[in-house]
């Protein structure tokens, strides 16, 4: 798990594998089991697959709350406007076929807005709780199979990954997929 502050929000996110199968079979379950421990967050899940590095989340979070301070959000929900940022994708529906939480989900990973740090991480650790399984760390995302896949749901071939100057190529694509997530608006 990664916590993280913007503005007047704190950000915990995590992705968990082997998750329950109950998890899988009805994901709205878990949003309204977190939602059940009360005030001052909001929480998302997600299909974690395209996933290589926490920073992706934090990334799609920051976009979504600054989306929302400029008005320029998609959605009238904080929530579904972290998952269009980290889809980077303009279509609600076709965010969510893409990166909602199905059936066949290897890993889910969850994001929660809090309005303090302890709210934050004890959010955090419920859903970790609700969703069962165990953390990935950063090492565990960026392993190069999940690059791969990571560069196939962002659309970046590899005269695009060849192109960006880092120091390997999980770094590479990182910068490409966040590139991609900051410039969601640019596509509108």
């Amino acid at each position: 798990m990664s916590l993280t502050s913007f503005g007047d929000r704190w950000v915990m996110a995590g992705v968990c594998r082997e998750v329950r199968g109950g998890v899988l079979r009805n994901p709205l379950k878990v949003l309204e089991d977190l939602k059940a421990l009360g005030r001052g967050f909001t929480a998302q899940i997600f299909d974690a697959e395209p996933i290589i590095s926490l920073r992706q989340i934090h990334a799609a979070a920051v976009a979504a709350y600054l989306s929302f301070k400029a008005g320029v959000n998609i959605s009238k929900r904080l929530e579904i406007e972290f998952l269009l940022r980290l889809a980077a994708d303009t279509q609600i529906d076709r965010a969510l076929e893409r990166i909602g939480v199905k059936p066949d989900s290897r890993e889910v990973g969850f994001c929660i807005f809090a309005d303090s740090r302890e709210r934050a991480v004890e959010v955090g650790k419920a859903a970790v709780r609700v969703l069962g399984g165990e953390t990935l760390t950063d090492a565990e995302l960026g392993v190069e199979d999940r690059v791969r896949s990571a560069l196939r749901f962002y659309g970046i071939d590899e005269s695009e990954l060849e192109s960006v100057q880092a120091d390997s190529r999980l770094q590479a694509a990182l910068l490409l997929i966040l590139e991609r997530i900051a410039t969601l608006d640019i596509k509108r």
